[in-house]
């Protein structure tokens, strides 16, 4: 009976022990979301206005970024250069290659988002491209981001994204293609697309801005 209590008592105190280490890797460690989308998309739009920026504003601090336009876009071969058809047309194309210049030039999440979030809230993403960067990111001048779009530059870097999109394992079925922490499942798709913050709060214990939950587990 005694060896019982005993061995009741050291399994407790491990359970305990692993939860803490459990929790505290995760108090630690950044959760990555990765989109795959396009600017021009309704249903990508609607998403980065009412779950990602949101989301993000309060939560950057533990939340690192990575934003991929591109889609169910195709690309072509065409000499030196590679040649875009979007799902919605040359506007998405543009608006899609503008955003890339833009991170690109940016480097981080802090510069670019506020950027990116203006233009999709915005009537037109293409229209309100300059306004939002001048408005948001004044030292980075319009030229520049022109010179990318319009260069072989902006034509490597859309590459790039056609390239990381279409190595995505599973393949993408649709966008918005959400990943966190570089997983996707049917099950995390719908719940960014409903509830990101909370869902990063599940995922990230710990920041003051999450309103824990007892169902939130560690």
């Amino acid at each position: 009976m005694k060896l019982l209590v005993e061995l009741i008592i050291v399994l407790f105190l491990w359970a305990v022990e692993n939860r803490s280490i459990t929790a505290e890797t995760r108090l630690l460690t950044a959760v990555q979301i990765s989109l795959f989308y396009e600017t021009s998309c309704p249903d990508c739009r609607d998403f980065v206005v009412n779950q990602l920026c949101p989301t993000w504003f309060r939560l950057k601090e533990v939340v690192n970024i990575t934003l991929i336009p591109f889609g169910n876009a195709e690309e072509i071969r065409e000499g030196q250069n590679w040649q875009f058809r979007c799902q919605h047309g040359e506007t998405e194309c543009q608006g899609n290659i503008i955003q890339t210049c833009m991170m690109h030039y940016l480097k981080n999440a802090t510069s670019y988002m506020p950027v990116i979030c203006c233009m999709e809230s915005a009537s037109s993403v293409l229209t309100e491209a300059q306004r939002c960067l001048q408005v948001h990111e004044p030292t980075v001048f319009w030229d520049t981001i022109n010179s990318c779009v319009n260069g072989d530059q902006g034509n490597e870097l859309m590459h790039q994204n056609a390239q990381m999109t279409n190595e995505l394992d599973p393949p993408h079925n649709y966008v918005p293609w959400v990943l966190i922490n570089e997983e996707h499942s049917e099950d995390l798709q719908h719940q960014a697309e409903t509830d990101l913050f909370n869902l990063l709060c599940r995922t990230y214990i710990g920041h003051e801005a999450c309103d824990l939950r007892e169902d939130i587990s560690i």
